[in-house]
């Protein structure tokens, strides 16, 4: 197979970009570039004429100067986001540089054995096609020390010469490059010293994989480059920027494939004895380490979070006053002398390497195969018709885990394999040999030589290095058997393959790979068996579309796509970068903003019935009696659902993603019970100290209620339990109060409207807003509409008016947010929406007095009865501090309104 050469217009322009800067230099010839027997690269133009140049282009291309970073120093950057062809673009302008210019030396400078390989497998494969179309062939090769005469050649010859090397060549004294007493040497000058005489133009491959360093910066200056040219998505130094070609432009255009995310996580695991080792601390003294771990807080609300700093001798359990971790006593804070990584041993046995988490992942990583497995098949099916073989990419946690003596995902591979194979082939199960013909991988190669454990011998890791590494269109054939590959963190930059419709991370690590290096290696558009580009129409359903690619990761979809923001944001910029600090500045100005309404007429129809619903005014009776506490507290216990500890499958379609935000579809999720594991704990002590009653009452009241919903999560019932009993002991002072609707309604004005207000307490909420913007009065309040404002479950949400009061008797009480939310089952595709209104607070236990005053949970009470008066319709959750608690709140109701 020979992939095909396109005329894409984005690629041209961003060639002509670099072209450009050196417009109006004299075309180099043997006669004016030719010393000393040296052939150099020479331009004729002055700084300022080249800055000139570089100034035009930028504005051209639409980069404002402060983005471009414009200066007189000889660095260009082009950004192009993964997967549209960079590489293809800067070999494209090796050739036009000698067609325009003449220069004739070049050098790729490549961070990594694989992005080196990536190189020469595009310029092996399209040489031809290349050569056809301009009428030369350069000579291109792989920089060996042990064959310098290609060096000496490079220095001399006349002919266009491409040098591909890593930093590693040349970024030590002793390195022979450098090497200044050698018998051997180029005019008796060192190698770096000859090669600095041509004036190569040294094109940067992924720049920002440690070629920014002091020292690399001072090796790359001896090479004396005519230009430097930084090629990206990512680019951490920008300098004379040229063309940018964005993930959201390139999404938008359909250069790349569209992205499904189908996350595979944990939910309600308090009771799964989950620990993550976060940070060391190692000084003078004995190292100490910072552990996550569920605490539970004095109001008994157990929370996920960072530990102090631990010693050895310090119990996990004391710690987090959580009794689950009552065996996890540190014994040994260590960092090995062999890998150089931090661990921290239990007495218990349990070992935790730094940023990494316990627990028993083998079922997640069951589950993401699973899913992994079954789009295979299904794609497999679809894209056979079209000529497209379908490749998946596996990234696992540590080699051991596939290639040791207990491969455990090796084995969960085969075994998911196995068992899904005959639900798409009519039955028939799947030989072991063709199991183990369908896998490839690829792991870092050892110093000696070797590519990674000896599995198979040294031959066969060879072949297979040959297979994925270099052979890109065997790869592709359908004749080759090869349909999954296996790597670490070898393949994370620098390889891709366009025909990768599937990505899955497997992982205890939680910052193995990062967002935009994870989803890149499958981004390019895929190929058919004659080597062709095949394209999706920009209008084509997703149900038709080719060029889709699903990432399972281990995590959840608002953690991943965040996170993927964040790295955009961190190269891009963004307007509302920062929006959501906490202004508290008085006698600052005050403008005037105009609030524009939504023209969605999804969100319009969504919001207005949710408005009927909630715009019934009630008022309130009072009236005193005496309750049972016990038989209060027995009768709502009895009510208790705790959900059960599942793992989640989500489907996620991005339609569009960018610097400022998102636009997805929701697919549907499906969910897999768990077992909780848990220690000894005493049900009486913990909620005779979490509610204040004595021993005695909480005897009488655990005779009384069903405790199969303690069995599923301890923690969870507890934490539960306890809050409900303060309830009670709460509504005792509020229980004679009673609401009733009057018939009258609040009514809304649905136009455009404009407030004089400090537009630094304002966050745009284009997509999901009922407005385009709304006031926040705290940081709670901002990180809930931008959480909101992402949430592909969220219909529509709006920050209430000011003028929306409910009466109480301690004052007129004005909540915060209304939501409108929407469930898709993963297998019918059948939708509802449930309307919800939000209350804010610093804390999500009503509780908490330490958070909120007798007012503030007298109101909230209130609250609960004036919409209790409005029936199921609308759902009250109050008081909320984090988008994640209402997020599992609402789950929860959903679940319930929909199995009643």
């Amino acid at each position: 197979m020979e992939l095909q050469l396109e005329d894409l217009k984005y690629q041209d322009e961003a060639i002509e970009s670099v072209i450009k800067v050196f417009d109006g230099t004299e075309k180099n010839t043997f006669d004016n570039s030719c010393i000393d027997g040296i052939r150099s690269n020479i331009c004729k133009l002055n700084n300022e004429e080249i800055l000139k140049n570089i100034e035009n282009i930028a504005e051209e291309n639409g980069i404002h100067a402060d983005i471009a970073n414009i200066s007189e120093e000889n660095d260009l950057c082009v950004e192009m986001e993964t997967g549209t062809g960079k590489t293809l673009v800067y070999l494209k302008t090796i050739y036009e540089l000698y067609k325009h210019y003449g220069f004739t030396k070049f050098i790729i400078l490549v961070p990594s054995v694989a992005i080196r390989q990536g190189v020469l497998n595009t310029f092996n494969g399209f040489s031809r096609q290349l050569e056809e179309l301009y009428g030369f062939k350069p000579n291109a090769f792989e920089y060996d020390s042990k064959k310098l005469s290609k060096v000496t050649n490079y220095i001399e010859d006349q002919h266009p010469q491409i040098m591909i090397m890593t930093l590693a060549s040349f970024n030590s004294e002793d390195k022979i490059l450098n090497q200044a007493q050698r018998e051997d040497l180029f005019s008796n000058m060192p190698f770096i010293e000859a090669i600095g005489k041509t004036n190569p133009i040294i094109f940067m491959d992924e720049p920002q994989e440690g070629m920014d360093t002091d020292n690399s910066h001072e090796r790359i200056g001896k090479l004396n480059p005519l230009f430097k040219i930084r090629f990206s998505a990512t680019h951490k130094v920008v300098c004379n920027l040229l063309y940018r070609l964005t993930p959201y432009d390139s999404y938008k255009q359909g250069l790349v494939k569209k992205i499904e995310v189908l996350t595979v996580t944990e939910k309600n695991d308090e009771a799964s004895l989950k620990i993550e080792f976060s940070e060391v601390q190692n000084g003078k003294s004995d190292p100490k380490a910072k552990l996550k771990a569920w605490h539970q807080t004095k109001s008994g609300k157990i929370e996920f979070k960072d530990t102090k700093w631990l010693k050895v001798g310090d119990n996990l359990g004391d710690v987090t006053s959580n009794p689950s971790y009552l065996n996890y006593k540190i014994n040994r804070i260590n960092k090995s002398l062999k890998t150089q990584k931090w661990s921290v041993t239990f007495s218990n046995g349990v070992e935790l390497f730094e940023k990494t988490t316990t627990g028993n992942l083998q079922p997640i990583w069951t589950l993401q195969l699973e899913w992994l497995i079954h789009r295979h098949f299904t794609k497999t099916e679809r894209l056979a018709e079209k000529g497209i073989k379908c490749l998946s990419l596996i990234f696992i946690d540590k080699v051991s885990n596939y290639m040791g003596e207990e491969p455990i995902i090796k084995n969960l591979f085969a075994e998911k394999y196995r068992e899904i194979y005959p639900e798409y082939n009519g039955g028939k199960e799947p030989s072991e040999e063709y199991i183990k013909s369908i896998q490839g991988y690829y792991f870092a190669q050892k110093a000696s030589g070797e590519f990674a454990d000896n599995e198979g011998g040294v031959n066969e890791q060879k072949r297979i290095y040959e297979l994925i590494l270099k052979g890109r269109e065997e790869l592709l054939n359908k004749d080759n058997p090869v349909q999954f590959v296996f790597s670490h963190s070898a393949l994370g930059v620098g390889w891709d393959n366009p025909n990768v419709f599937n990505i899955a991370t497997l992982n205890t690590a939680f910052s193995e790979i990062r967002k935009r290096q994870e989803i890149g290696r499958g981004l390019r558009i895929c190929v058919n068996q004659d080597g062709q580009r095949v394209y999706d129409s920009l209008a084509v359903e997703d149900s038709e579309r080719i060029n889709q690619l699903t990432v399972i990761p281990n995590e959840t979809y608002e953690t991943f796509v965040t996170q993927y923001q964040e790295e955009i944001k961190s190269v891009y910029g963004s307007a509302s970068a920062g929006a959501g600090m906490t202004h508290t500045h008085k006698g600052e100005k005050q403008n005037l903003v105009k609030f524009k309404r939504n023209q969605s007429e999804t969100i319009d129809e969504a919001f207005k019935r949710f408005w009927k619903a909630m715009s019934k005014k009630t008022d309130y009776i009072m009236s005193f009696s005496e309750d049972n506490l016990i038989s209060t507290s027995v009768e709502r216990l009895n009510q208790i659902e705790i959900p059960d500890y599942v793992i989640e499958a989500s489907s996620h379609m991005i339609q569009e993603i960018s610097e400022d935000g998102k636009q997805d579809e929701f697919g549907g999720k499906e969910s897999r019970q768990m077992k909780a594991s848990f220690t000894a704990l005493d049900l009486i002590e913990e909620l005779s100290e979490n509610t204040g009653i004595s021993y005695q009452t909480t005897i009488e009241i655990i005779n009384k209620i069903n405790l199969d919903h303690f069995i599923k999560n301890p923690p969870r019932f507890i934490h539960e339990a306890a809050s409900i009993i303060r309830n009670v002991e709460l509504e005792e002072m509020v229980r004679g109060l009673d609401y009733h609707i009057t018939g009258d309604e609040y009514t809304f004005n649905f136009e455009e409207f404009e407030r004089q207000i400090d537009d630094k307490k304002i966050r745009e909420t284009p997509n999901k807003g009922v407005y385009d913007k709304f006031v926040f009065d705290s940081d709670i309040e901002s990180r809930f509409g931008l959480h909101a404002e992402n949430d592909p479950e969220v219909v529509c949400f709006l920050k209430l008016p000011l003028w929306y009061k409910i009466k109480t008797p301690v004052g007129e009480y004005n909540p915060d947010f209304g939501v409108v939310m929407k469930r898709k089952q993963l297998k019918t595709g059948n939708e509802s929406q449930y309307y919800f209104v939000v209350e804010t607070k610093g804390t999500d236990d009503i509780n908490d007095k330490k958070a909120l005053t007798e007012s503030e949970i007298y109101k909230i009470r209130c609250a609960i009865k004036h919409f209790t008066a409005l029936g199921v319709e609308v759902q009250y959750n109050a008081p909320i501090k984090e988008y994640n608690t209402f997020k599992t709140k609402a789950t929860q109701t959903i679940n319930e309104l929909e199995e009643a």
